[in-house]
């Protein structure tokens, strides 16, 4: 871990800072409708059997559409299902052990007649033998092919919503209830088989009535044909609710269940959430002046130049008060090395025409591509180019009064081991400028000092060494453009690329990442990210469940692979911010999103 002490802990009432290392600070239903129940129907039917025909004491496994009993003391006869052709359960067909609430075996009697996968069975009007938790006998339904059973049943292990982990969902210990819209949002099943899921045959229902293009569906109905596919294989599946179909106000239960390719059921899987419609308070994005939120990204500030100490492992990189015509940013990039004094001539890069030029637009180019990654799926989007219209000193506009919010990528911070400081916007009711350089005191925006500062120290085998002391002249590096073969490298016309051609990549690339990270962070607290406390109230922000999560922040890394990390987390290390696992938790994504939501 690059760093030795821990910052100070300091906050600001409406605004957050992002620490480096370790440390950090922030400001900042009811029930729902019913319906009728629907009478249960079989839904998948496997034969189980010692050969391939049919026989007495084998086993039909009829798989339903909700959980069912059967009559004590009864037989099934042939008036209780509708079979096709001439087929027949056979004289003193019985009732087994269920295997699942959802699944009764039928043992086959004398004289039985059945030809799997050509057979169809559904439930005849005179059923008497199955019926639901409310006391209804199933009838009718679309018959099904009865199958040959393949011996194993899949099993269901997870249904959420917007593919949030369970950890942040409201099942875990730190409880809470996810508050949704009345649509746009996923159902995501996680189950697994021995062979492959049918999965026309999943179902998926709530407990409330859902308006559906076909009318309203009562309380137990399937809604899958309803919703739309995302994926779905014969391991997990995610289904849209699209804005044709509508969730009523309230809390309500979804319940879901799989078939395999051999006709055997799962067991059944159930979710509680809460439907909030939306409303423009409490909508992060909404649209009726502004298609979407735009950021625009200032690289302009000019307050500081930066001079290098060589120490015992490495360096000491400080800020000097005053501008020198040339930006903050641009001079973190001299520290580096990747901005010369001296910058050397390129041919043929659409960036530019000399090595400074060329390294900016790439890694601009780089940054906003990492950016689009990290807010995929979200309705952001972030330019280089200054939209029309001024803050005129406001810190923050109302969000329908106002194209975009702003933030600075610049130099050093007023606060020690901080990476970043931004306006925290709960619900991102607001337009933000996180480029004011006195806002209560402090700096606004993205501070490439403190990496810059802590990683040219040492030790000398760290992830920001390693990257950049072939560069910096303050590790005896040479800077882009301080070889004669640089302008070559740029151009991506040096055949082959040699050593140090890969190690401009990489410079530019990691930093670009890092830069887009910490970026991502700080716009992240100015649309709402993380507001404390459990959903629907907030994020799970500062909640003693996930340790070491800050006023604002939320540490999950257990969530992440090794080395990555939440770009929500308190604290940000150089090694975690560039691992390319590294990014928006769950819920923060699914907030994001516009998925789910806080705030009543």
């Amino acid at each position: 871990m690059i760093g030795t002490s821990r910052p100070s802990h300091q906050c600001f009432p409406i605004a957050a800072a992002l620490l480096w290392a370790l440390g950090g600070c922030s400001g900042g239903g009811g029930g729902g409708s019913s319906a009728v129940d629907l009478p249960p129907t079989i839904l998948a039917a496997a034969f189980v059997g010692v050969g391939a025909t049919p026989a007495a004491g084998d086993s039909l496994m009829l798989f339903f559409s909700e959980n069912v009993s059967v009559v004590g003391g009864t037989v099934v006869t042939d008036t209780d299902v509708v079979l096709s052709g001439n087929a027949t359960l056979g004289s003193g067909a019985s009732i087994a052990a269920t295997a699942t609430a959802r699944t009764i075996a039928v043992v086959l009697g004398t004289g039985v007649a059945l030809t799997p996968n050509t057979t169809t069975i559904g439930l005849a009007p005179g059923d008497d033998v199955f019926r639901d938790s409310v006391g209804q006998f199933g009838t009718g339904g679309t018959p099904v092919t009865i199958t040959q059973s393949d011996g194993t049943p899949p099993t269901m292990s997870r249904i959420t919503i917007a593919s949030i982990d369970p950890e942040l969902n409201g099942t875990g210990p730190a409880g809470g209830q996810l508050q949704v819209p009345v649509n746009g949002w996923t159902i995501d099943l996680q189950y697994a088989d021995n062979s492959t899921i049918d999965t026309t045959k999943t179902t998926i229902t709530a407990s409330v009535a859902v308006a559906t293009p076909a009318g309203a569906k009562t309380a137990g109905a399937n809604l899958q044909p309803f919703l739309t596919v995302v994926s779905a294989t014969s391991s997990a599946a995610s289904y849209l609710v699209p804005a044709a179909v509508q969730f009523p106000p309230g809390v309500f239960t979804l319940r879901a269940t799989v078939v395999d390719s051999s006709g055997l059921g799962s067991n059944e899987v159930s979710f509680t959430a809460a439907v909030r419609p939306f409303s423009d308070a409490l909508r992060p994005f909404e649209t009726i002046v502004n298609s979407q939120q735009v950021w625009y990204l200032d690289f302009s500030r000019d307050i500081e130049s930066f001079t290098t100490t060589s120490g015992p492992g490495g360096a000491a990189v400080a800020p000097v008060a005053g501008a020198n015509g040339l930006s903050d940013f641009e001079d973190i990039l001299r520290v580096v090395g990747l901005n010369s004094a001296s910058p050397i001539a390129v041919s043929g890069s659409a960036f530019g025409s000399n090595s400074n030029d060329v390294v900016l637009g790439r890694f601009k180019a780089a940054l906003l591509a990492q950016l689009a990654d990290l807010y995929s799926g979200v309705n952001v989007s972030f330019t280089l180019t200054q939209p029309s219209g001024s803050f005129n000193g406001n810190s923050s506009l109302p969000y329908n009064s106002f194209p975009y919010s702003q933030i600075s990528i610049a130099g050093s911070s007023t606060m020690a081991g901080v990476l970043g400081i931004a306006i925290f916007d709960p619900s991102n009711t607001t337009q933000n400028d996180n480029t004011r350089t006195d806002f209560g005191g402090n700096r606004l925006g993205v501070f490439l000092h403190t990496i810059v500062d802590a990683g040219m120290g040492p030790p000398s085998s760290s992830a920001f060494r390693q990257t950049f002391n072939p560069f910096a002249m303050a590790l005896g590096g040479t800077p882009i453009g301080g070889d004669a073969s640089d302008g070559m490298r740029l151009a991506g016309t040096l055949v082959p690329p040699d050593t140090r051609n890969m190690q401009i990549d990489q410079a530019i690339a990691d930093l670009a990442r890092f830069t887009a990270v910490v970026t991502g962070h700080e716009c992240g607290h100015s649309v709402g990210l993380v507001e404390n406390g459990p959903m629907p109230v907030g994020l799970y922000g500062n909640d003693p469940n996930f340790p070491g999560s800050t006023d604002g922040h939320i540490r999950t890394p257990n969530l992440f692979p090794a080395g990555a990390t939440n770009a929500m987390s308190p604290s940000l290390s150089y090694s975690s911010a560039i691992h390319p696992a590294s990014g928006f938790n769950s819920l923060n994504k699914a907030y994001l999103r516009e998925q789910v939501f806080y705030g009543n």
